[in-house]
């Protein structure tokens, strides 16, 4: 009966140990959640901390998860030998749900907005958002090392010498009265300051994405261009003629479209600023699907070790508290509503915790059947590998180059991790 005793003990505690790693990124996501509606983390500052978070995650995947594919026959504590065969099959498996399922998310968040940027709604206001975009908002971006700083101002400087000769010439045109020549100089000398601030913004190339779709309404443009020649009538023409322009609007409007980023928060919207209060569903499925697969991974990580649920929960702890951030700050720009804004950045923090308990007792009930755990471990490899190398070295690059300092991150992340896992091997057997 002692024994019994001893034996419910441990496994409340080690239940309650398991809910407290899967909360504690959850509650790390609120609090960059709340943390958007008074600052940004500076660049730097966030690029350290994704690489640290990525040497870590490395480190749990060498050191804890890999020996469980290597040695299939100790990875649960089977009592059976598992065929060859199914080893190979079970992580072919993991690595190709894992791959999909990763790549689908990305292909989710990437498209979020492109529901809403072709409704007809966004296309007859992108005219004035992009107005707004060049308003001054669009010139609020990171300091630049000071090399790069220099080239931008060699290229501002090109631009003024343009903007200069485009008021010369409307100077002219005034003098004589030509509306027809006034009205095309003042087209000219809007897209010159539209470059000049586009160089001093360094914003990024078009994406994959953006670019397959303004290729398409290029098409929807020459169509328009051809309705042109067609129209026998002065309302017939005039309505081909708004259609047109709405397109051209449109493709105008790519060209500032960007990718939610899932540690690039969006800058806080104006007081003046008219959002649409229209929720982007595919951006919330997507945040909450990302923070669900992360709560899985480290229910699933605590099964296999303990020490590597919570080498998890530290690393996904530091990135959930950016996504918080970032996702909150898309949805304070969608929205004015606090109980909306409050309902949907809750959502994926419980979802995170949830599966988190539900990716443990998933992972105990696979003990019993070791070739399907390694194909769920196999899963996890392949999603803490995807999350490294295509987010967060990635974005980190995006943010801070080439620097040393934050570079170093990644291997005093890693050190921590080994460090970490020797600790609680030691203490918790």
């Amino acid at each position: 009966d002692t024994e019994r005793k001893i034996v419910v003990l441990q496994n409340t505690m080690l239940t309650l140990l398991l809910f407290a790693l899967a909360l504690a990124p959850a509650l790390a996501m609120l609090l960059g959640s709340v943390a958007v509606f008074w600052f940004r983390v500076p660049g730097k500052l966030q690029a350290a901390t994704q690489t640290f978070s990525a040497g870590i995650l490395i480190s749990a995947v060498a050191g804890e998860l890999y020996p469980l594919l290597s040695s299939p026959q100790n990875s649960v504590g089977a009592t059976k030998v598992v065929p060859e065969w199914q080893v190979y099959v079970a992580i072919s498996a993991g690595f190709t749900v894992s791959l999909v399922l990763m790549f689908g998310m990305e292909h989710l968040a990437g498209s979020a907005e492109e529901e809403e940027a072709e409704s007809k709604a966004v296309v007859r206001s992108l005219s004035k958002a992009v107005s707004r975009s060049f308003s001054g908002e669009s010139l609020e971006a990171p300091p630049l090392p000071d090399a790069e700083a220099e080239k931008v101002l060699e290229a501002f400087r090109e631009e003024v010498a343009e903007l200069q000769h485009g008021v010369g010439r409307l100077q002219d045109s005034l003098l004589a009265g030509a509306c027809e020549d006034i009205d095309k100089i003042v087209h000219e000398v809007s897209y010159y300051v539209d470059r000049t601030k586009r160089r001093l913004a360094q914003p990024e190339p078009l994406d994959e994405a953006n670019l397959a779709r303004m290729k398409f309404h290029g098409e929807e443009l020459r169509d328009n261009a051809d309705n042109l020649g067609l129209q026998t009538s002065v309302a017939g023409a005039r309505r081909a003629v708004r259609a047109f322009e709405l397109t051209l609007q449109h493709i105008h409007g790519h060209t500032e479209h960007q990718k939610f980023h899932r540690w690039a928060p969006a800058r806080m919207p104006s007081v003046q600023a008219i959002l649409s209060e229209k929720i982007s569903w595919p951006l919330v499925c997507a945040v909450c699907t990302d923070a669900a697969v992360d709560g899985f991974l480290i229910g699933l990580a605590f099964t296999a070790s303990r020490s590597s649920g919570l080498c998890m929960s530290i690393a996904t702890s530091l990135e959930m508290g950016f996504l918080g951030l970032s996702f909150s700050a898309s949805v304070q720009n969608m929205t004015r509503s606090i109980p909306k804004h409050v309902s949907l950045v809750v959502m994926p923090p419980v979802l995170l915790t949830l599966f988190g308990v539900g990716g443990n007792a998933i992972g105990k009930l696979l003990q019993a059947n070791p070739a399907l755990f390694i194909g769920f471990i196999s899963f996890a490899i392949v999603a803490l590998l995807f999350l490294v190398t295509q987010e967060l070295l990635a974005e980190a690059r995006k943010l801070a180059g080439d620097s040393k300092r934050v570079n170093v991150m990644f291997f005093v992340g890693l050190l921590v991790g080994i460090f970490l896992e020797k600790f609680l091997h030691t203490l918790l057997g």
